[in-house]
């Protein structure tokens, strides 16, 4: 990607103020150059326009992913590689505040119009679709610069640095028409694929139409120089996009839609092309201590500013946990019961699995055990003062005794919760998760005095959320309950993780917590993003509790926003990874708690 090449583009480039339709001049709400790319720095400026722009902080995501093609979206996502394009600090500020803007007027205006449609009406075919968010993305900005003409800005710069990438392209080369899909499909030899990006153009980048190889690239197929003049006279009927009510907007999509003979595949875009290609060359954001302040920034700014509380209290709760509550109908969530597993076959086969995952984990134990095995001696005598003299003499003391106890910094408790619901049936996730909380225990149990361990599952039926009792710390193991895991049913996390906060009974030191699941909270009336953020809160409440919370991936499935320690799923490697963990987070409770 040449961004030397790409930044010239954009320098020299303008795009016409007609394009987002007759709005007002105003000075800009925000200083244009931050003169920072600093991510602390800049969330809370996005928290301000978020504010401004709707009432409220919507739910704001950090993300490594290039900009989504949703037109309804249910957060906004601060794409980080943004901050990462090989152009100046301040044109990659104004750009990546233009994104974010742009899914601020999807979520007010796209958003308003789609909620009084039935799902019927939303129903539409992929190139439908496409269409349909062509001419979206540009009505919702120019309705946004109407309401609120000082964030014109940045959705210029955003705009124009889309454009850039196209004009540096077309310098170069137009090699993708009627080329090879990623999944092997031949598509776009009609010259479909290249009418498809002649109505984003037109619609969302008339300067690229100016340069006669992209037009003589798009004309170079039979037929399209007809289609091209029927693509312009129905565009050329829309006076004003702002105005538009979003049923306009569908039914001049399916006018597009028609064109084409294939409906059920469709290309990406041109410029959406060339965001791919420059993201894939910028190296990801870590999940560091930055980023997880600017989360937490985000969190703190929501139930601040946020006018209505994002939980509300339920009766079964203890009061000093009202602030971690759902919002909504709880229905079946609002009642909790523990049962005692049953005793299942054990499989050697997945025996032999966690005996090769304990012996690694025992390996780290053995290492902490070796820092933390140390005992405070207590001197007593029968009767009397105690005499110091005496503790000193040669001689043995019947009067004197002492006793060994180990400190109470050398004690780690640990709670594991296994996943139960209904999604761990498929593949090999119950015997994965199995393995891995055998694993655990092998290992814990052989280190009964520097470890306390519980461990339980938890499910969300129709009579409420049932925690199932596999392991109490104290009890005797019974390897055969951990073969009994069943899946069945929903999972309602937050909940169950709030429950089993509480089987930390001693007052150790230092306190772990394993949550072992497939996916995210998917109960009946908790479920989505609000829930999602419940978990976070929970997670919140056990720091608060002095529990570190470690979450084990099953499946592949997003945890930054809920988790703030993670392993995401690997394979068969997993089980190494949470191995390492271990190990990295024993010796680090053991520094910790040096002498």
């Amino acid at each position: 990607m040449d961004y030397r090449r790409i930044e010239e583009i954009y320098d020299e480039q303008f795009i016409d103020r007609d394009w987002w339709g007759n709005f007002p001049m105003a000075r800009n709400l925000l200083d244009r150059d931050l003169g920072t790319t600093d991510l602390l720095k800049l969330v809370p400026v996005c928290a301000r326009i978020a504010f401004h722009v709707t009432g409220e902080i919507p739910k704001m995501v950090l993300s490594n992913r290039v900009p989504s093609l949703s037109m309804n979206p249910k957060h906004i996502a601060l794409n980080l590689k943004l901050l990462r394009l090989g152009v100046s600090d301040e044109t990659r500020v104004f750009v990546f505040f233009g994104y974010f803007v742009h899914e601020l007027a999807h979520l007010i205006y796209t958003g308003k119009d789609i909620a009084e449609l039935s799902d019927d009406e939303l129903r539409y075919t992929p190139m439908h679709y496409d269409m349909i968010h062509f001419i979206e993305d540009r009505r919702v900005e120019s309705k946004l610069v109407k309401d609120f003409p000082g964030y014109h800005y940045y959705l210029y710069a955003a705009r124009k640095l889309g454009l850039a990438m196209g004009l540096n392209a077309v310098e170069h080369y137009m090699g993708f028409y009627g080329g090879q899909s990623e999944d092997g499909v031949h598509r776009g030899m009609d010259g479909s694929e290249a009418l498809y990006d002649y109505i984003c153009s037109k619609i969302l980048y008339p300067n690229l139409l100016d340069e006669s190889n992209y037009m003589r690239e798009v004309l170079s197929f039979p037929g399209n120089d007809g289609k091209v003049r029927q693509v312009n006279a129905i565009l050329k009927s829309i006076k004003d996009y702002g105005e538009l009510t979003y049923k306009e907007v569908v039914w001049y999509a399916g006018m597009l839609t028609e064109l084409f003979q294939e409906k059920e595949i469709c290309p990406d875009h041109f410029f959406l092309q060339e965001m791919k290609k420059a993201m894939k060359g910028i190296e990801d954001f870590k999940t560091d201590k930055q980023i997880k302040m600017a989360e937490s920034v985000i969190r703190d700014l929501r139930k601040t500013l946020n006018q209505e509380p994002v939980f509300s209290t339920q009766l079964y709760v203890s009061p000093e946990r009202s602030k971690l509550e759902w919002k909504g109908t709880l229905g079946i969530c609002d009642r909790i019961e523990e049962f005692e597993a049953d005793v299942a076959e054990i499989s050697d086969d997945l025996l032999n699995r966690a005996k090769e995952l304990a012996a690694k984990i025992q390996l780290s134990l053995a290492m902490f055990s070796g820092k933390m095995d140390r005992a405070r001696v207590i001197y007593e005598q029968d009767s009397g003062e105690l005499d110091e003299d005496e503790l000193y003499q040669s001689r043995y003391n019947r009067n004197i005794f002492f006793e060994e106890v180990m400190a109470s910094s050398a004690i780690l408790e640990v709670v594991i919760l296994l996943d139960l619901s209904g999604s761990m049936c498929t593949g090999d996730k119950i015997p994965t998760q199995i393995v891995i909380s055998s694993a655990l225990a092998l290992a814990f149990n052989k280190y009964p005095n520097v470890v306390y361990y519980s461990i339980y599952g938890h499910r969300c039926g129709d009579e409420g959320i049932e925690i199932i009792r596999f392991h109490d710390r104290g009890e005797k193991l019974q390897l055969g309950k951990l073969f009994s895991q069943q899946a069945l049913n929903a999972n309602a996390d937050g909940y169950a993780m709030l429950y089993c906060f509480d089987k930390f009974k001693s007052d150790a030191k230092n306190k772990l917590f394993f949550m072992i699941s497939d996916g995210t909270p998917s109960a009946t009336g908790y479920d989505g993003e609000d829930a999602r953020e419940h978990v976070w809160e929970v997670v919140r409440e056990g720091k608060k509790r002095g529990i570190e919370v470690l979450s084990v991936g099953i499946d592949n499935f997003e945890q930054a926003d809920m988790y703030e320690e993670f392993i995401p799923y690997s394979g068969p490697e997993i089980t190494t990874k949470i191995s390492q963990w271990i190990r990295k987070k024993f010796m680090s409770i053991a520094d910790d708690n040096s002498f």
